[in-house]
């Protein structure tokens, strides 16, 4: 039996869905995310239904909980993807009903995979990360104002003891923001952490990140997926004889663990033989460094991802 896809468009308090009827014909609908609008819009699907939404921040998560605990099938695509599809196919209209309809014609014409919930253990720990994030950022910003005032003579004194004790506070909070993300990482990712922190390099906090970003390693099968998703994946710019662009990474991924990983590769170019001897080989070839490094950030990935894939600690004899 055929599938229909549904397109449907987020929005924070509502969204819009759209599918063609037995007659070609767009049926629309707006719902909340009221239990009775969740209800009324489950009982408008059609049978054996397909639902392709896009990853609009945290707004699709609750509704896509609810349709993928009500046993009905879901995609989640890529905002950029939708994006590019719309202007290849020169569709000008942008309002939510528009957007819906744009969803569901890229969904019948594209087929995209179905989607995959993330454990409720890797969205603890990823919530914990980015309220830990937010802290390590506040800080940064309070030690700036820190540094400045203790350049000014003038500077009132009461409002120095504040800046000091925000910053105390923030690294009270952000301690034990760290306990408990490991303590949680611990609990449930222990072999998975134990691997990781084995390679040369990645430590306990890229270790984590590297879990919560692949669902455990669950959403990746192949290398290439995990390298381009982090966007480590090299893009060649060339056309004919006159545009011939240095080839850079596609930095279409995740920032954070790039930044991560970069850091990593300071010890790793030291520790870590592989990396070393990569790191090497470039320089010498007249690669710049922060090329070579790069290039030793993707060397760690492809470790991580192998070592992961084959359960076992890293050894200096293993080559991924």
């Amino acid at each position: 039996m055929d599938c229909k896809y549904v397109g449907i468009d987020i929005s924070k308090n509502d969204f819009n869905l759209s599918f063609y009827n037995e007659n070609g014909k767009f049926v629309d609908a707006k719902f909340t995310y009221s239990k009775k609008d969740l209800t009324s819009m489950k009982k408008l699907l059609p049978q054996n239904c397909i639902c392709v939404m896009e990853a609009t921040g945290h707004y699709y998560l609750r509704l896509a909980y609810f349709l993928t605990e009500n046993q009905i099938n879901l995609s989640v695509v890529n905002p950029l993807i939708i994006r590019r599809y719309a202007q290849m196919k020169m569709m000008r209209a942008k309002t939510d009903k528009a957007d819906a309809r744009v969803i569901c014609k890229y969904g019948i014409d594209q087929k995209p995979e179905l989607w995959k919930p993330k454990d409720i253990e890797i969205l603890k720990l990823r919530d914990i990360y980015s309220v830990m994030d937010k802290l390590i950022r506040d800080r940064a910003s309070w030690m700036n104002k820190h540094e400045a005032a203790k350049h000014n003579k003038y500077f009132d004194l009461k409002a120095l003891k504040k800046i000091k004790m925000m910053i105390s506070f923030l690294t009270q909070q952000i301690e034990e923001m760290q306990e408990e993300l490991e303590n949680l990482a611990l609990k449930h990712f222990e072999d998975q952490k134990e691997i990781l922190t084995s390679i040369p390099g990645i430590g306990n906090k890229t270790a984590i990140m590297l879990i919560v970003i692949t669902n455990g390693f669950k959403n990746f099968e192949d290398v290439r997926q995990l390298v381009a998703y982090v966007g480590l994946a090299p893009r060649i710019y060339t056309s004919g004889i006159s545009v011939k662009g240095k080839p850079k990474i596609c930095k279409l991924g995740m920032s954070k663990i790039r930044q991560l990983l970069y850091m990593c590769t300071w010890t790793a170019i030291k520790a870590n033989a592989a990396c070393k001897n990569l790191y090497k080989r470039l320089i010498e070839g007249g690669k710049k460094g922060k090329v070579a490094l790069i290039a030793v950030a993707n060397k760690l990935l492809r470790q991580a991802f192998g070592c992961i894939k084959n359960n076992t600690k890293f050894k200096v004899e293993l080559s991924f």
